[in-house]
C-alpha cells in the first residue's frame, strides 16, 4: 500500500499534498470564471464591480446580492471541460501514481464528474455545516458507489488564511461511529452529528493556497470560519479501485 493511502487508513486518516502554482493557477482561473458567469447571470449590473475584486475579496461587496440563493451546489459545479483540463494537471497525475486510475463522483446527478468550489465568508456562520463524515451523506442516499470501489475525498485550499479558516477536522475519527441523524435542509436530507463541538478534539488543517488534505470519507471535519478574508476551495470524492486501495 502507497504511502498516502496508509496514511488514511492510519492513526489520522488523512494526508497533506501540495498543488504546484501553476496548477493552483488553472484552478483558480476556472472557479473565478464561473464564479463571475454566475453574476452576469444574476446581476448583470454588478458584473463589473465583481470583477475589480479578487475572491477572497467577495465578502465586501457580497451584501449586493442574494449570497444565499446565488450559490446552489449544482452552480458552483464546474463545466466539464474544466475538470477534464485539471485532471491533467500534474498533482491530479501524481494521485493517479498513489491510487491507479480513478473515476470523480456524480453527487449531483449532472452526468459528468462533479469537482465543485465553496465560498465561505469570514464572518458567516452560515456558509459552513456542522462537523460530520462524507460516508454519513452517501449513507443518506446521496450518490452512488459503483461496485468494488473505495471513496476518498480530496479538499484544496485556494485562498485561505493559514490556521484561521479552511478545513477543521478530529484526527483518528475515521476508527470510530459518532451519532448522527438525517435533517431535511435547503431541500435535502443533511447528517447532523449528536454531539456538541466541546466533546471532540477538534484541530485546524494547517492549510495556505495550494495546501490540500486528502483523507478518509469516515474523517469528522467540516469548514472554519474566521479571518478578515473570503475562503476559496474546492474538493471531489474520488472513487479508487477497492482491491488496489488495500492491496
Amino acid at each position: 500500500m502507497s504511502s498516502l493511502r496508509l496514511a488514511l487508513e492510519g492513526d489520522l486518516g488523512y494526508a497533506k499534498i501540495v498543488f504546484s502554482s501553476s496548477d493552483l493557477e488553472v484552478i483558480s482561473n476556472h472557479v473565478r470564471e464561473q464564479w463571475l458567469c454566475r453574476i452576469r447571470v444574476i446581476a448583470p449590473d454588478k458584473v463589473k464591480l465583481f470583477e475589480t475584486i479578487p475572491m477572497d475579496r467577495y465578502h465586501e461587496i457580497a451584501s449586493l446580492i442574494d449570497h444565499r440563493s446565488a450559490w446552489p451546489k449544482i452552480e458552483r459545479c464546474l463545466e466539464e471541460a474544466a475538470v477534464n483540463q485539471i485532471r491533467q494537471l500534474p498533482t491530479f497525475m501524481k494521485l493517479t501514481e498513489e491510487f491507479g486510475d480513478f473515476t470523480i463522483g456524480d453527487e449531483e446527478g449532472l452526468g459528468r464528474e462533479n469537482i465543485y468550489w465553496r465560498l465561505v465568508r469570514p464572518d458567516s456562520y452560515s456558509d459552513v455545516g456542522p462537523l460530520h463524515a462524507d460516508k454519513w451523506f452517501w449513507d443518506l442516499g446521496h450518490g452512488i458507489t459503483p461496485d468494488n470501489m473505495q471513496r476518498v475525498k480530496v479538499w484544496l485550499a485556494i485562498h485561505c488564511e493559514s490556521g484561521i479558516s479552511g478545513f477543521r477536522l478530529v484526527p483518528g475519527s475515521h476508527r470510530k461511529e459518532y451519532p448522527y441523524r438525517g435533517e431535511l435542509r435547503d431541500g435535502i436530507v443533511k447528517p447532523i452529528i449528536c454531539l456538541a463541538d466541546h466533546h471532540l478534539d477538534i484541530r485546524m488543517f494547517d492549510s495556505k493556497s495550494g495546501d490540500a488534505i486528502v483523507f478518509n470519507d469516515r474523517l469528522l471535519h467540516g469548514g472554519a470560519v474566521g479571518g478578515s478574508r473570503s475562503r476559496v476551495s474546492i474538493e471531489f470524492t474520488m472513487f479508487v479501485d477497492r482491491d488496489r486501495y488495500f492491496q
